[in-house]
């Protein structure tokens, strides 16, 4: 077994393996450093804190916005839940009479969603039920139309980004 030890220690080019700092070699119980353990012990809590700190994970959060009594949005809601990676929903049928003011909150909504980075989506021929796909959601334009499971069959118009 010691032969096995020294011989991996020479391979990766590890200070050579003694019986004597073997006791400093040991792991230390608090997960930190210990003054004779140049490793860190990845396992512990504070690493794992680290790890999803700079990679967060995908958020399963689904944002539904309507028009206001004023028939208008909180563009900055909207902004908000696009920067926190939310799949957004927005529903524009209660401005069909109000065509000028639908077709000025889709624009906005599509440049507020390029300044991200990200496509809005009308999945309705009025154009009025819009989709931000958030982070980690990925939209398959040519395999199915947007929003259900039926195949694509000529319908380019159905799920084309506004």
């Amino acid at each position: 077994m010691l032969a096995i030890v020294k011989w991996i220690h020479r391979i990766l080019g590890l200070p050579t393996y003694s019986s004597e700092n073997e006791i400093d070699i040991s792991l230390s119980k608090s997960g930190g450093i210990a003054p004779s353990q140049p490793f860190h012990q990845l396992d512990s809590a504070v690493w794992s804190e680290r790890t999803n700190r700079l990679m967060p994970g995908k958020t399963g959060a689904l944002s539904y916005f309507k028009p206001n009594d004023r028939l208008g949005l909180d563009l900055r809601d909207v902004e908000n839940s696009m920067i926190l990676g939310r799949t957004l929903i927005i529903d524009l049928h209660d401005l069909l009479h109000v065509d000028t003011q639908r077709r000025a909150l889709r624009k906005r909504i599509a440049d507020l969603a390029n300044k991200i980075g990200k496509p809005a989506f009308k999945i309705d021929t009025d154009g009025c039920l819009l989709v931000v796909p958030g982070k980690g959601v990925r939209v398959d334009q040519k395999q199915h139309v947007l929003g259900t499971a039926v195949w694509r069959e000529g319908s380019a118009e159905d799920s084309s980004p506004i």
